[in-house]
């Protein structure tokens, strides 16, 4: 059983699909942060991002571990924990650039696919799961929520960790986001067509997992 969420920034998507494997108690996959994970490989050895090629290169010798441990979804790179690292504002800032290059997109494409091979029971989120990495799902939801409210929730989260952007600014970065990921020629931000859209903005994300449980189960009896 495959299940994908897709939804842009701030949409609730990451921590409803990690608290809905959870529950289902199956695999979860979180592709976001694996184009993180180039992202700042990238910019930890100052590599070209506008090169194509030399990206290409270098996202080849990327070694990406995805794993659940105490609660909490850790990510490492080429041996080395970078689960914080990924969600420094730079990363988010040049997040883009990885995004957007069709060669790295196949590849990661070809990686999420092989671990739904070992995990033949997985959420998976991200921004192309149910239109273009598993069109063939059992179940795909597209999460969105106002731009204000997702910003709102981003500017939450860095407060948290003493990063100290305005809401000004992550609301505005977030709408430059929004269009490049919903114009891109490579997989664009889209609902799939069979996508059950969810608007979170009045939603807690208790109510969101809640919905996504009972909507599976229902269909699943």
């Amino acid at each position: 059983m495959i299940i994908t969420i897709d939804g842009p920034a701030g949409s609730g998507k990451s921590t409803a699909a990690a608290q809905l494997a959870q529950r289902l108690a199956i695999a979860y996959l979180d592709t976001g942060a694996m184009y993180r994970a180039i992202t700042l490989c990238a910019l930890e050895q100052k590599i070209n991002m506008d090169d194509p090629a030399e990206m290409e290169r270098m996202a080849q010798t990327c070694d990406i571990k995805l794993a659940r441990e105490n609660a909490c979804n850790k990510v490492w790179l080429n041996g080395k924990d970078i689960t914080e690292a990924i969600r420094r504002p730079q990363v988010t800032a040049a997040a883009h650039l990885v995004a957007s290059n069709p060669a790295i997109r196949a590849q990661l494409v070809i990686k999420q696919r092989d671990i739904a091979i070992q995990h033949p029971s997985l959420v998976t989120e991200g921004r192309d799961q149910g239109t273009v990495v598993f069109p063939q799902a059992d179940f795909k939801f597209y999460l969105d929520a106002s731009a204000e409210c997702r910003a709102k929730r981003r500017w939450q989260e860095l407060q948290q960790k003493n990063l100290g952007l305005s809401f000004e600014e992550i609301l505005d970065s977030q709408q430059q986001r929004d269009q490049r990921d919903s114009t891109r020629t490579v997989a664009p931000l889209k609902p799939a067509e069979e996508a059950v859209v969810i608007d979170t903005t009045h939603m807690t994300i208790e109510e969101v997992v809640d919905y996504l449980y009972n909507y599976i189960k229902g269909k699943r009896l």
